[in-house]
């Protein structure tokens, strides 16, 4: 399923979230906003496979089900950190974003870390960051996510990832608010296959990339809630700015910018396309002046 499409159907569990929506007035008086994402502390991986899914758990044995959760929920918890799914979120959002202003002037990514010390800090605070600091770069409102719980869940048998959090803008002189929105999404209202519980504590990948499919919808329309009255965003492939990219986009970026491979099979002799020269033509030896009533004298004769 692409994106675009995850995004439609996520359409549903933004707009069932209570928020206050932004207007272009609103907009007017903001110059140079900064993007801050965080998650909320403890908030998760959480697991309610076992516990709400007596059929997932008679196949157990040995354990319960509330420790098979917990013992899932260790699992997950390396597959993917708060760091990588709240920058996830945040690059996301600004990379499907209007690029007009005030947006095209909000305060650098790594300015913003900087100034709030998260800096290539793996595991980023759960609690609000002292966003005063953000005023020597500028910055004159945020633009601020919270991703307030995660994990798997079964719903009527099927095991699903689902994110839910919120979001809002204000000032930072005053503190007003300027946009608020709550966001959900899971990974069945996304089209996405149900994960098999008993295979991911061998394996979590499965788990990480649903929960990069799900943020990614949820961004394109958080991105639209924050673009009044222009062309909807997130049309477009989602490009993550470089400054935020983690080490794995930038290694596959690196893959695609190496040049491809010499397609010529063995036995093909490559076509140079450019104008061949006609190859000189020997010259001739010099004519024989000998008269020819003269016979060569030998120098070793006298």
């Amino acid at each position: 399923m692409t994106l675009r499409l995850a995004a439609s159907i996520l359409t549903l569990g933004l707009a069932g979230c209570a928020h206050s929506s932004l207007q272009g007035s609103d907009l007017d008086q903001v110059k140079r906003p900064a993007f801050v994402s965080r998650m909320a502390d403890e908030a998760g991986p959480r697991v309610t496979v076992y516990r709400s899914d007596s059929a997932l758990a008679s196949k157990l044995a040995g354990t319960t089900p509330a420790d098979a959760d917990h013992r899932l929920e260790a699992s997950l918890k390396p597959a993917m950190s708060s760091f990588e799914a709240a920058e996830r979120l945040r690059s996301h959002v600004y990379a499907a974003i209007d690029t007009e202003k005030p947006w095209s002037q909000a305060v650098p990514p790594s300015q913003v870390a900087g100034a709030l010390e998260t800096f290539l800090v793996q595991e980023v605070p759960g609690t609000a960051p002292d966003y005063a600091r953000l005023k020597p770069l500028g910055a004159d409102s945020v633009v601020e996510f919270v991703i307030e719980e995660y994990g798997i869940r079964a719903e009527k048998g099927v095991p699903q990832t689902w994110v839910s959090g919120s979001g809002r803008m204000f000032r930072l002189s005053d503190g007003g608010e300027l946009w608020r929105s709550g966001f959900s999404g899971n990974s069945t209202e996304a089209g996405l296959p149900p994960l098999d519980p008993s295979t991911l504590s061998g394996n979590a990948r499965p788990f990480k990339d649903q929960m990069v499919a799900v943020l990614d919808a949820i961004s394109v329309q958080l991105a639209r809630q924050l673009s009044p009255g222009a062309t909807p965003p997130g049309t477009k492939e989602l490009q993550t700015p470089a400054d935020a990219k983690t080490p794995v986009e930038k290694e596959i970026d690196k893959s695609k910018a190496a040049p491809p491979p010499d397609a010529t099979a063995p036995t093909e002799v490559p076509v140079d396309s450019a104008p061949k020269k006609k190859a000189p033509k020997p010259s001739a030896p010099p004519p024989d002046a000998t008269a020819p009533t003269e016979v060569p004298v030998d120098p070793k004769k006298k």
